[in-house]
């Protein structure tokens, strides 16, 4: 995954969770400028701390798979319960 594919799926949670960057500012201490440049792929190096403060507050988290590998059952499922 690409920082800009990060910024993107972060984004895609905020708005299934119905949350404005504003909020996410509001209860993560991270600027609402800097919310918008991961979300759209601007910075080039992010802090990993920011992305995980973000993910968490939508209830996410990093997680490692080997690339290219297929998904699991599992992971489909979860995935269509995002959205």
């Amino acid at each position: 995954m690409t920082l800009l594919e990060l910024g993107q799926e972060i984004k895609n949670l905020r708005k299934s969770k119905h949350y404005s960057q504003n909020d996410l500012q509001e209860y993560s201490g991270i600027t609402k400028r800097t919310i918008s440049k991961i979300e759209n792929g601007f910075i080039d190096e992010v802090g990993i701390k920011k992305v995980e403060i973000l993910l968490d507050l939508l209830g996410f988290e990093f997680s490692i798979r080997e690339k290219n590998r297929p998904r699991t059952l599992e992971e489909l499922q979860a995935e269509r319960k995002i959205f």
